[in-house]
């Protein structure tokens, strides 16, 4: 279970609109509910914020977080890389 803190967190780096990169994510690991359902955004949505609890999805976010975290050191290292030339 995701719980406030860990929510915020996780807010901190997803932003508002994480519903869709953890749909795509569910989606390419063919994860589906018990009927055999895709998961709904507003599904995903309890779960981020802590009012219900389910481990495919919560495992989903949290590789969207760690995608979301080494694009971000990439996109940066490039940025120093690219802008931080030496005085030469």
């Amino acid at each position: 279970m995701i719980h406030k803190k860990q929510g915020r967190k996780l807010k901190e780096v997803l932003g508002y609109h994480y519903t869709a990169g953890v749909l795509k994510i569910l989606k390419q690991k063919k994860i589906t509910s018990n009927r055999g359902k895709p998961y709904g955004a507003s599904m995903i949505r309890n779960v981020f914020n802590g009012l219900n609890e389910n481990v495919k999805i919560e495992n989903a976010i949290l590789e969207l977080f760690t995608q979301t975290i080494e694009k971000s050191e990439k996109r940066e290292a490039l940025k120093n890389e690219l802008l931080d030339m030496d005085d030469t």
